[in-house]
């Protein structure tokens, strides 16, 4: 992906190399029938509530839809961590940017 799309406030159009393994992913089908993808990441870490680890991971799901999207041609739905800690789903909402950009759940 070129530099100035990893928002660390560089200009370059030089490709970086961004590497990762998504835990998991799989297809929905939505109203009109057609596969989106669901994106999950399982978090260990030991946290008092799913706002941390939404602080910490959500640019990371935003590279893994990235990624998805480049690679599969489909649209991401929606990106969820889930958090083992809590014993609980968190939903990674989209942003203001995300929407400008049309990243993520509810396209």
């Amino acid at each position: 992906m070129p530099a100035n799309e990893l928002e660390i406030g560089c200009e370059s159009e030089e490709p970086v190399l961004i590497q990762g393994i998504i835990d998991a992913f799989f297809y929905e089908k939505n109203e009109k029938g057609e596969e989106e993808i669901v994106v999950v990441d399982y978090k260990t870490d030991y946290v008092k509530s799913g706002g941390e680890l939404l602080e910490k991971y959500k640019k990371q799901l935003d590279y893994y839809e990235i990624a998805l999207k480049r690679l599969t041609g489909k649209r991401v739905k929606e990106k969820v961590i889930y958090s083992f800690c809590l014993k609980s789903e968190i939903p990674v909402e989209k942003t203001q940017e995300d929407r400008k950009q049309g990243h993520g759940a509810g396209d």
